[in-house]
């Protein structure tokens, strides 16, 4: 009898549970990096989000600042024109 356990814990049988346990806890912990991955991403969307609305933003600024100049200039030129 206790031949019989000690070949099936050392042969084959044992080989299998030891795999499926080793799998099992490799499972685990690439399910726990996908888990982790994939937050990591959704932080990094809203970083980029956020960037791209603050440079849109900034672009928005650069554009009116710049319509005010060439509207500052076509007066110059009016007044320059008009002399």
């Amino acid at each position: 009898m206790n031949n019989e356990l000690l070949k099936s814990v050392l042969g084959q049988s044992g080989a299998l549970v030891l795999a499926l346990i080793f799998l099992y806890q490799i499972m685990g912990s690439y399910e726990l990096l996908i888990a982790n991955m994939l937050q990591d991403a959704k932080e990094d969307r809203t970083m980029y989000h956020a960037s791209m609305n603050d440079l849109s933003q900034h672009i928005d600024s650069v554009n009116s600042n710049l319509i005010s100049i060439q509207k500052d200039i076509e007066i110059i030129k009016n007044f320059n024109l008009s002399k």
